[in-house]
Formats: C-alpha cells, structure tokens, sequence
C-alpha cells in the first residue's frame, strides 16, 4: 500500500514538473515576441533588446533543468504522454539557450567591421539610401575609412570587384536580377550611371544592411563593385561579406542561380 502511494505521489509530482516546465517555457516564449516587438516599433533599443533576451535565456536554461528532471520521473513512472512533452519540451528551452548563444558567438568572433566593399580606395556611394538611413536614424555612418579598409584586407581578404567580359548593360541587369531574387528592397536602379542601391531586412529583429552596386566599363568588359552596410551595430557575424560574396557569386555565374 504504502508503494503504491509513494508511486502515486512520484506520478503527480512529476506531471506536475512537466505543467511548470510547458508554462514557463510559453512564458519564455512571449517574453521573446514582446521584446522583439518591442525592438521593432523602436520601444527598445538593440542594447536592451540582446539585454533582456539574455535573461530570457538563463529562463531558458532553468525550463531545460525542470524539464529534465520531469523527463526523468515520467520515465520512471511510465507515462509515455508525460515523456513525449517534456522531451518537446526540453527540445524548445535548448532552442532558446543555444541559437541566441550561437549567435552571441558568432557575433563577438566577427571583426568590428559592419560595412563591407570590394573597392576599398573608391566604394561605391549610398546616395537615395542615405536619405532613408537618415529617416531611420541609423546609428552607422557611410563614411569608408581606413579602419575598415585594414580589418577588411585583414578579415575579408577574398572580396574583390567583379571583372566581366560583358557590356556594362548587361552586367547591370545580371546584378538587378539577383538583387530582385534574393528579395531586397529596391531603392533605386538607374541603368544610364551604372547605380542599384537596395537594402535586406532582417526576419526577426527587423535589422536593415544596405547595399550599393556600381556598374563601369572596364576595358571592352565590365567592372562591379559591391558595398553592403549595416545601420546598425558595429560586429556583424560577417552578414555583410557573407551578402557581398553572394552577390559576387549571382553576377559572376548567373546560370547556376
């Protein structure tokens, strides 16, 4: 008698784990959208937005904890549903710890370096895009300087411009094409100077990265050259080379696109 009320107790003890750990997991999960509204009607700013998620991941880490130990009695007790949700369970508060922390990993393992070109000497200008960034009150500036320039030839050594053996028309539409495909904004694309300026927002958070394309004759060829900046943040997780070098890849070889 006495076993089978130590086996019942056990059962609703750990029932009772799984309820708290699915709970405090949804609590987690709301906590993430408001913070991440919040970010993006501009009620918080990006320092108090990665603020608060990192509380929202040691939350997090403490669900995993409970889930753990529920998992463990559901097993005990045999009770397969009991099992299956706090294993769910355990899976979302990983998810919650390790992609941010992932990310923060990336982040801090990146250079300083937000603004990336392929001409280092001459980078193309955000000319219509300067305006929006202005509206937006990014905190970036446009101006290339030669910090950048030696974290990039540091960091980046692989970016350089694009040599085609095409009339600059044609090169033109190649880079309007992939710009159009990838899904960016286009802000302007003006064929007669050789200028597409465009920017990529971010799923999540809402980030923008600019980029600005200048397309010249370069011998009987053409010659692009490449700019993406963030307007925000001063580490990137090198989005923008990835971003430049995908470009590079769409121009370079538009029939394996």
């Amino acid at each position: 008698m006495s076993t089978s009320r130590q086996s019942l107790r056990a059962a609703k003890k750990g029932s009772g784990l799984t309820k708290i750990s699915v709970a405090l997991l949804v609590l987690c999960l709301l906590a993430l959208a408001a913070v991440v509204i919040g970010l993006r009607m501009g009620e918080f700013s990006v320092r108090e937005t990665f603020g608060y998620i990192e509380w929202i991941v040691y939350a997090s880490a403490g669900v995993a904890l409970i889930a753990i130990v529920a998992a463990f009695l559901a097993i005990r007790n045999n009770r397969p549903a009991a099992i299956a949700v706090s294993v769910l369970t355990l899976i979302a508060a990983l998810l919650l710890v390790w992609v941010p922390y992932s990310n923060r990993v990336a982040l801090r393992a990146s250079p300083r370096l937000s603004d990336v070109t392929t001409d280092m000497r001459n980078p193309p200008l955000f000319e219509k895009t300067k305006l929006l960034r202005s509206a937006s009150k990014a905190r970036n500036t446009t101006d290339y300087s030669a910090a950048k320039a030696k974290l990039q030839r540091k960091h980046y050594p692989d970016i350089k411009p694009v040599i085609l053996r095409v009339p600059t028309s044609e090169a033109f539409e190649r880079a309007l094409a992939a710009v159009k495909r990838f899904g960016w904004t286009v802000v302007t694309a003006d064929k007669l100077i050789g200028r597409i300026e465009a920017f990529e927002t971010s799923l999540v958070f809402g980030f923008v990265d600019d980029v600005s394309i200048r397309i010249l004759s370069e011998g009987t060829g053409s010659r692009v050259d490449i700019r993406s900046s963030s307007r925000v943040g001063r580490r990137d997780a090198a989005m923008n080379a990835n971003r430049v070098r995908k470009l590079i890849r769409a121009i370079s070889q538009p029939q394996l696109q």
